[in-house]
Protein backbone atom coordinates (compact mmCIF):
# COMPACT_ATOMS: atom_id res chain seq x y z
CA UNK A 1 0.00 0.00 0.00
CA UNK A 2 1.58 3.26 -0.82
CA UNK A 3 -0.75 5.86 0.05
CA UNK A 4 -3.29 6.26 1.62
CA UNK A 5 -4.96 9.09 -0.71
CA UNK A 6 -6.82 5.82 -2.82
CA UNK A 7 -8.55 4.47 0.55
CA UNK A 8 -11.58 6.08 2.01
CA UNK A 9 -10.98 8.31 4.45
CA UNK A 10 -12.87 7.93 7.91
CA UNK A 11 -11.88 9.12 10.87
CA UNK A 12 -10.75 7.70 13.96
CA UNK A 13 -13.69 7.77 15.77
CA UNK A 14 -15.55 6.94 12.76
CA UNK A 15 -13.46 3.63 13.38
CA UNK A 16 -13.83 2.86 16.43
CA UNK A 17 -18.24 3.13 16.15
CA UNK A 18 -17.54 0.39 12.88
CA UNK A 19 -15.58 -1.65 15.34
CA UNK A 20 -17.94 -1.17 18.33
CA UNK A 21 -21.11 -2.64 16.15
CA UNK A 22 -18.99 -5.81 15.55
CA UNK A 23 -17.70 -4.82 11.88
CA UNK A 24 -14.57 -5.03 10.73
CA UNK A 25 -12.29 -1.94 9.08
CA UNK A 26 -11.34 -3.01 5.21
CA UNK A 27 -9.90 -0.23 3.09
CA UNK A 28 -9.68 3.13 5.11
CA UNK A 29 -7.75 5.81 5.78
CA UNK A 30 -8.08 6.41 9.02
CA UNK A 31 -7.51 10.20 9.93
CA UNK A 32 -6.02 10.83 13.23
CA UNK A 33 -6.11 8.83 16.41
CA UNK A 34 -7.92 5.19 16.67
CA UNK A 35 -7.98 5.31 20.70
CA UNK A 36 -9.30 1.89 22.28
CA UNK A 37 -10.11 2.43 25.29
CA UNK A 38 -11.65 -0.20 28.71
CA UNK A 39 -15.34 -0.22 26.91
CA UNK A 40 -13.25 -1.08 23.58
CA UNK A 41 -12.20 -4.64 24.52
CA UNK A 42 -15.50 -6.78 24.18
CA UNK A 43 -15.29 -7.00 20.67
CA UNK A 44 -12.90 -8.25 17.54
CA UNK A 45 -10.45 -5.84 16.20
CA UNK A 46 -10.00 -6.20 12.63
CA UNK A 47 -7.82 -4.10 10.67
CA UNK A 48 -7.47 -5.50 6.96
CA UNK A 49 -6.18 -3.36 4.07
CA UNK A 50 -5.89 -0.09 6.06
CA UNK A 51 -3.60 2.95 6.84
CA UNK A 52 -4.00 4.30 9.74
CA UNK A 53 -2.50 7.53 11.00
CA UNK A 54 -2.02 6.51 14.95
CA UNK A 55 -3.67 3.49 16.53
CA UNK A 56 -2.90 3.49 20.85
CA UNK A 57 -4.39 1.25 23.68
CA UNK A 58 -3.01 1.61 26.58
CA UNK A 59 -3.59 -0.52 29.65
CA UNK A 60 -6.49 -2.61 28.37
CA UNK A 61 -7.33 -6.24 28.33
CA UNK A 62 -8.76 -7.57 24.99
CA UNK A 63 -11.13 -10.31 25.39
CA UNK A 64 -11.40 -11.42 21.82
CA UNK A 65 -9.21 -11.56 18.78
CA UNK A 66 -7.15 -8.69 17.75
CA UNK A 67 -6.06 -9.25 14.30
CA UNK A 68 -3.78 -6.36 12.21
CA UNK A 69 -3.41 -7.42 8.39
CA UNK A 70 -1.97 -6.01 5.52
CA UNK A 71 -1.75 -2.55 6.76
CA UNK A 72 0.31 0.53 6.76
CA UNK A 73 0.93 2.18 10.36
CA UNK A 74 2.39 5.28 10.75
CA UNK A 75 2.28 5.61 14.86
CA UNK A 76 0.90 2.36 17.01
CA UNK A 77 1.13 1.35 20.66
CA UNK A 78 -0.19 -1.13 22.69
CA UNK A 79 1.29 -0.17 26.38
CA UNK A 80 0.20 -2.32 29.03
CA UNK A 81 -2.40 -4.47 27.18
CA UNK A 82 -3.40 -8.00 27.66
CA UNK A 83 -4.27 -9.91 24.21
CA UNK A 84 -6.41 -12.39 25.94
CA UNK A 85 -7.56 -14.18 22.92
CA UNK A 86 -4.46 -13.68 20.90
CA UNK A 87 -3.07 -11.35 18.33
CA UNK A 88 -1.93 -11.45 14.93
CA UNK A 89 0.02 -8.96 13.09
CA UNK A 90 0.46 -10.05 9.36
CA UNK A 91 2.03 -8.08 6.22
CA UNK A 92 1.58 -5.19 7.98
CA UNK A 93 4.27 -1.62 8.15
CA UNK A 94 5.11 0.36 10.87
CA UNK A 95 6.41 3.44 10.45
CA UNK A 96 7.85 4.15 13.75
CA UNK A 97 8.66 2.47 17.01
CA UNK A 98 5.90 0.27 18.48
CA UNK A 99 5.16 -0.35 22.15
CA UNK A 100 4.30 -3.89 23.64
CA UNK A 101 5.96 -3.26 27.19
CA UNK A 102 4.56 -4.83 30.13
CA UNK A 103 1.74 -6.54 27.74
CA UNK A 104 1.04 -10.14 26.34
CA UNK A 105 -1.04 -12.59 28.66
CA UNK A 106 -2.43 -14.73 25.49
CA UNK A 107 -3.80 -17.50 27.03
CA UNK A 108 -3.76 -21.06 26.15
CA UNK A 109 -4.94 -21.66 22.62
CA UNK A 110 -4.62 -17.81 21.65
CA UNK A 111 -0.85 -17.41 20.25
CA UNK A 112 0.35 -14.38 19.69
CA UNK A 113 1.85 -14.19 15.89
CA UNK A 114 3.79 -11.54 14.25
CA UNK A 115 4.28 -12.62 10.64
CA UNK A 116 6.24 -11.16 7.27
CA UNK A 117 5.90 -7.34 8.87
CA UNK A 118 8.63 -4.86 8.86
CA UNK A 119 8.75 -2.39 11.42
CA UNK A 120 11.06 0.89 10.64
CA UNK A 121 11.05 1.82 14.46
CA UNK A 122 12.04 -0.09 17.44
CA UNK A 123 9.70 -2.77 18.86
CA UNK A 124 9.37 -2.93 23.01
CA UNK A 125 8.51 -5.82 23.89
CA UNK A 126 10.19 -5.11 27.60
CA UNK A 127 8.39 -6.79 30.85
CA UNK A 128 6.19 -8.78 28.10
CA UNK A 129 4.79 -12.13 29.88
CA UNK A 130 2.82 -14.39 27.13
CA UNK A 131 0.99 -17.58 28.30
CA UNK A 132 0.92 -19.09 25.78
CA UNK A 133 2.19 -19.86 22.23
CA UNK A 134 4.35 -17.14 20.06
CA UNK A 135 5.37 -17.55 16.79
CA UNK A 136 7.27 -14.34 14.98
CA UNK A 137 8.16 -15.24 11.49
CA UNK A 138 9.92 -13.22 8.32
CA UNK A 139 9.84 -9.85 9.79
CA UNK A 140 12.26 -7.03 9.56
CA UNK A 141 12.75 -5.28 12.57
CA UNK A 142 14.68 -2.18 11.15
CA UNK A 143 15.77 -0.74 14.81
CA UNK A 144 15.82 -3.84 16.59
CA UNK A 145 13.76 -5.35 19.09
CA UNK A 146 14.33 -6.59 22.89
CA UNK A 147 12.27 -9.93 22.32
CA UNK A 148 15.06 -12.10 22.70
CA UNK A 149 16.76 -9.62 25.22
CA UNK A 150 16.88 -8.48 28.73
CA UNK A 151 16.86 -4.88 29.49
CA UNK A 152 17.52 -4.24 33.04
CA UNK A 153 18.03 -7.92 33.07
CA UNK A 154 14.22 -8.78 32.39
CA UNK A 155 13.65 -11.43 29.75
CA UNK A 156 10.48 -11.79 27.94
CA UNK A 157 9.10 -14.67 29.49
CA UNK A 158 7.15 -17.00 26.85
CA UNK A 159 5.29 -20.09 28.27
CA UNK A 160 3.98 -21.94 25.64
CA UNK A 161 5.63 -22.51 22.20
CA UNK A 162 8.27 -20.11 20.76
CA UNK A 163 8.60 -20.35 17.35
CA UNK A 164 11.42 -17.60 16.02
CA UNK A 165 12.64 -17.69 12.39
CA UNK A 166 13.40 -15.98 9.50
CA UNK A 167 13.66 -12.87 11.05
CA UNK A 168 16.13 -10.06 9.94
CA UNK A 169 17.60 -7.00 12.52
CA UNK A 170 18.94 -7.43 15.63
CA UNK A 171 16.15 -9.37 18.43
CA UNK A 172 18.10 -9.40 21.21
CA UNK A 173 18.52 -5.74 21.82
CA UNK A 174 19.27 -5.19 25.70
CA UNK A 175 17.36 -1.28 26.22
CA UNK A 176 14.02 -0.07 25.55
CA UNK A 177 14.47 1.46 22.27
CA UNK A 178 17.10 4.23 23.05
CA UNK A 179 20.18 4.99 21.26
Amino acid sequence: MSSPDMLPKISGYEARELLRVGKPLHGYYIVGLLLLEENDTGYPVTIDHCWIDELTAISISFECPVRLLNSHFVRCQFTFVYFLQGLVIESCLFEQSLDFQAGGHNKPGFPVRLLGNTFNGFVNFFDCWYEADVQVEANTFQAGTNLLGAPATIPVTIDGIVLIQHNTGDLARNDEGSE
